[in-house]
Order: C-alpha cells, then structure tokens, then sequence
C-alpha cells in the first residue's frame, strides 16, 4: 500500500514556539487590546511555548508531562479579555 504521513510537529526552539503562539491571534484582535493585556498574552504565550518546548525533555525537571495546547491557549486569552473588560 502507498499512503502518505502528516504530521505537524511544533517546531523546535522557544523563539519559534513564541512565533507560532503569538500567529493564533490575529494582528487586529491584538492591536485592539490594551497595554496590560497585550502583557498579560506574551506571558501566556511565552508560557505556552515553555510547556511545548518542554516535552521534548520528557520528564527531566518535571515530575509529569502537562499538556497545554492551542485550545487551552485560546481558552485563556477568552478569560483574559473578559477579565479584563470586567475590570473596566
């Protein structure tokens, strides 16, 4: 049989998981957030990234693996606006 295998790896380096995090959001959503938030989202990327990156220590310095994928990512950028927009 001939068949062919995708795969979509997260690619390797903090810098370049930090660039395929902040491509999720689109330029006018980040434009439109507030100084604070757009603070609060790199670190919530940049915290994305490390967890990505960290899988492929496996369990050195970490006593389980804990998943964090581009779902839970969005799911926290939906809580940050509304948190923030809450505080007025």
């Amino acid at each position: 049989e001939r068949s062919i295998k995708l795969t979509n790896q997260p690619p390797s380096g903090l810098k370049a998981n930090l660039k395929r995090s902040f491509s999720q959001f689109s330029p006018a959503d980040v434009n439109v957030m507030g100084s604070k938030s757009r603070s609060i989202l790199f670190g919530l990327c940049y915290f994305h990234s490390i967890m990505i990156e960290r899988k492929t220590y496996g369990s050195f310095g970490f006593n389980m693996q804990y998943p964090f994928s581009k779902g839970d990512l969005s799911a926290c950028s939906i809580v940050l606006k509304n948190y923030m927009e809450d505080r007025g």
